[in-house]
């Protein structure tokens, strides 16, 4: 199974648009968002993406969604806003995803083996790390690319467990 991984959106709709094109054209399964879409007309761009991935789009909330009410009016039309955490099961793969856990907090989820992937946003830094009771932590960057001015995601392939980061 692959699983797209996006974080740190802020409204950059063009990045947004380039991420959903490229997510369809790969023909990923799954779509999860570490947070901070930021503004509810996220919605028009994410609304493109095929329906396989519209039925498979999972979310977490991040630190700059102040308007979570119409974040879950609109995204939520296509998109399974959970909360602040997400805990699910891929592939046979358990998953845990947060917008911003601190990196004391993931190494400690990612050393409890009981998740055999770990996502997180927040950080604008993309970070690929495969611990060595296999658990996959990965970061993927920000879609923006307002701070670091690199605009990435990622693409989580369950079976080989592995993370391809991709610049827009």
């Amino acid at each position: 199974m692959k699983i797209g991984v996006i974080s740190d959106t802020h409204d950059h709709m063009n990045n947004i648009s380039k991420a959903v094109s490229i997510l369809n054209d790969r023909n990923v399964d799954a779509l999860i968002h570490c947070g901070d879409y930021v503004a509810p007309f996220t919605f028009r761009v994410f609304d493109n993406l095929n329906e396989k991935l519209k039925n498979n789009f999972y979310g977490v909330y991040g630190n700059n969604d102040g308007d979570r009410v119409f974040l879950k009016e609109n995204l939520g039309q296509i998109c399974h806003l959970v909360g602040m955490e997400l805990i699910s099961e891929f592939s046979g793969k358990k998953l845990y995803a947060a917008h911003m856990p601190n990196e004391e907090t993931v190494d400690s989820i990612a050393k409890s083996g009981n998740f055999d992937i770990v996502l997180f946003g927040h950080t604008h830094a993309v970070m690929d790390k495969k611990y060595d009771n296999g658990v996959l932590v990965v970061n993927p960057g920000e879609a923006c690319g307002y701070l670091s001015g690199r605009a990435t995601f990622a693409i989580v392939d369950t079976e080989r467990m592995e993370a391809e980061i991709i610049e827009l």
